[in-house]
């Protein structure tokens, strides 16, 4: 990965240096002015302290035990660029006052994100008043969740909740959500003085050529106002807010699968589920979140069983806590999208190596990540009895452990593959 790196080093390094020195292109530096702005330290310093921040977590990167094999250290890399783009899009070019969602697909994908789930933020004013708008779709549910601060790095809390089940829809799926201080009727989420980031899922349990969802936001009496020109001041202070969020994306989600995963939990195995409303998550979802590490002829065959829940699923993330590649790669299953054995039991194998069974997760050759199981719309608990389990197990010999085993033909799997890839692209627009 010798060259990844000095890649990187060489693109921060030579932004430090046009921060610091004005350095550019020749040919753009001919047409520009050879005497820079008075008011250019502010944003020129902000430039260099973003391109520090890069260096220096890449190098700290590498000292990390997710930092292992090639495909987990290009993983690594992966990560620090995804969070280099989350950064850019949500503090520099995103606006309080002229918002538009940003979404978290298919490229940019961190904390432990879900196949099935189409992400959307956007940055708010606290105690200001907004309006979002958009349709359901071919989605299973839709729901949002106010937050102030940042819950997943342990410096926020969640502010308000607005479940699926307490949103009303027009009959062709379309609705409104106000966020404002004072109550009002309707799909509505009181806005404290402290929010700052209002957040949606779009979930979807089948993926399909129906039309998907779509979501906007405005900002109640701008939506016809002129956007004022940036200063460099408020520029150098979004960049500045934008190496912080890359550093704290990028280091905060090794760190918690390294605590909350390889260090807690006995590997290859799946603990109950557990309610995660209390840790920032969605109210009703119940997680069972496992640590696989497996030899090439090994596997992980993991029980699970029907539930009350609206929506059950499994999926697979690297040790950066990134979900896997779902397209091209079978890497997350539904409910809807297995096959029920006839014991009334769901057999998922998460193998390196395809084992002929329908339920496969795929790990791309990995040969350590996490296994994150969801159930939502969930009242109440889940009983003990409907609870997954999970053991190791020689790949060879899953056509023995799994009830009325069927080979499923590698065409079969390229036609789902397709499937899979054809709604990513109806789902993102790409």
């Amino acid at each position: 990965m010798q060259s990844i790196a000095t890649a990187l080093s060489r693109y921060a390094t030579a932004l430090v240096g046009v921060a610091i020195l004005g350095g550019g292109l020749p040919a753009i530096a001919e047409t520009r002015a050879t005497t820079p702005p008075e008011d250019a330290a502010g944003i020129r310093a902000a430039f260099a302290d973003f391109a520090a921040r890069i260096l220096e977590t890449e190098e700290s990167m590498q000292s990390l035990d997710s930092f292992g094999t090639d495909a987990e250290q290009a993983g690594g890399y992966m990560a620090l660029l995804r969070a280099l783009v989350k950064g850019i899009e949500g503090e520099v070019f995103q606006d309080v006052d002229y918002p538009y969602f940003r979404f978290v697909d298919f490229w940019l994908r961190e904390g432990g994100d879900n196949p099935d789930q189409k992400y959307a933020f956007s940055p708010v004013r606290g105690g200001a008043d907004y309006r979002i708008w958009g349709t359901l779709g071919s989605a299973r549910r839709i729901e949002f969740q106010l937050y102030s601060g940042q819950p997943w790095a342990g410096t926020g809390r969640s502010v308000g909740y607005l479940a699926f089940e307490d949103i009303e829809l027009n009959p062709d799926g379309s609705f409104e959500v106000h966020i404002t201080s004072a109550s009002r009727e309707g799909n509505w989420l009181e806005m404290p003085s402290d929010a700052t980031t209002i957040f949606s899922r779009h979930i979807y349990d089948e993926w399909n050529d129906a039309t998907p969802g779509t979501l906007h936001i405005d900002r109640v009496g701008y939506e016809g106002k002129r956007r004022p020109q940036l200063s460099t001041e408020e520029l150098a202070a979004r960049l500045r807010k934008a190496g912080a969020t890359f550093e704290r994306t990028a280091k905060t989600w090794p760190a918690f699968v390294a605590q909350r995963y390889v260090a807690s939990l006995a590997r290859n195995t799946m603990p109950e589920p557990v309610d995660t409303y209390a840790l920032g998550g969605a109210k009703g979802r119940w997680m069972s979140n496992g640590y696989f590490d497996l030899k090439p002829d090994e596997a992980l065959l993991i029980t699970t069983w029907p539930t009350k829940a609206q929506y059950q699923a499994m999926q697979l993330a690297d040790m950066w806590f990134a979900s896997l590649e779902s397209a091209n790669q079978i890497s997350s299953l539904t409910t809807k999208q297995s096959l029920l054995s006839p014991d009334g039991a769901y057999y998922t194998v998460v193998s390196a190596a395809d084992p002929g069974h329908a339920n496969w997760l795929d790990t791309g050759g990995l040969p350590r990540g996490v296994v994150l199981m969801r159930y939502d719309g969930v009242q109440g608990k889940l009983p003990e009895s409907q609870y997954p389990s999970a053991r190791r197990v020689p790949l060879a010999e899953i056509p023995n452990l799994i009830p009325g085993f069927e080979v499923v033909s590698e065409a079969e799997r390229e036609r789902v593959r397709a499937a899979r890839r054809k709604h990513l692209q109806l789902r993102s627009g790409r």
